[in-house]
Parts: structure tokens; C-alpha cells; sequence
């Protein structure tokens, strides 16, 4: 696999995981109002300027790039179905046992409320799934 493929599977995940990111961004204070308002706790959370927001920004793009390594390593050592469902399957396997015990970590482990640990659940189960997804459907239509 060369590096062009490589980095356009690296931009089909950032993009993807971005995209969803956005919506979620987008939508969440209009479903559920009281989410936004928990992020204003100064003793939780640090405040959205600065830093905070430019690396909430960068981080789909950072983490796209070890999304579609380990999926492009999975693919070529013959694991996992191959187009959409095989990423689709990557995707929620990989929020299974990477991110679904971290935020059951922070609901025991922080002062945080149920509804937001389950906002941030589906945004990232939807945003794994969704990168997995794209990215299976692209890695095999440009091998």
C-alpha cells in the first residue's frame, strides 16, 4: 500500500469522525439542552477558549491516522470483512473495548452526570461506526 492510499484513508476518517463531530456539536443543545449548560462547571471542565477548542478541532484528524492504520493492518493480515460492514464493524468494535470502559471509567471516577457519559457514548459510538464504515467502503475501492 503506498502512501497516497494511506493518507487519503487517513482524510476519509478524519473527515468522517470531524463531520460527525460537528453535527453532534450542532444538534445536542437542541435535544438536550442540559448538556451544554454541565460544560460551564469551572471544577469539571476546562474552559472551551484557547487550547481546548483548537485541539477538540485537530483531535478526529489525529486520531484518524491510527483509525485507518489499524484498520489497513487488520485488512492486510486478512481479519475483517471487507467494505462498509467489515469498517462498520471495526468502528463499534473498537468503541467496544477502547472508549465504552473509559466512559464508564469517568461516570464512576468524576462528578459528571448519566446523560452526558451517554451523550458522549453515542456521539463516539456514531462517529466510530460512521469512520469505520466510510473507511471500509473506500480502503476497498481503491485497492
Amino acid at each position: 500500500m503506498g502512501i497516497g492510499r494511506f493518507a487519503a484513508c487517513v482524510l476519509v476518517a478524519g473527515i468522517t469522525q470531524f463531520a460527525v463531530g460537528a453535527l453532534f456539536h450542532v444538534v445536542v443543545p437542541v435535544v438536550a439542552p442540559t448538556i451544554p449548560r454541565q460544560f460551564a462547571n469551572a471544577a469539571l471542565f476546562r474552559p472551551w477558549d484557547g487550547w481546548t477548542s483548537t485541539y477538540m478541532a485537530l483531535h478526529p484528524w489525529g486520531f484518524g491516522v491510527l483509525f485507518a492504520a489499524a484498520y489497513l493492518m487488520l485488512q492486510h493480515r486478512g481479519g475483517g470483512a471487507p467494505m462498509w460492514r467489515g469498517g462498520l464493524a471495526f468502528g463499534l468494535g473498537l468503541f467496544a473495548v477502547g472508549s465504552l470502559p473509559i466512559f464508564l471509567l469517568v461516570l464512576a471516577s468524576m462528578q459528571v452526570t448519566p446523560e452526558l457519559i451517554a451523550c458522549w457514548s453515542i456521539q463516539n459510538a456514531c462517529q466510530y461506526a460512521a469512520a469505520g464504515a466510510a473507511l471500509g467502503w473506500f480502503a476497498a475501492r481503491s485497492a
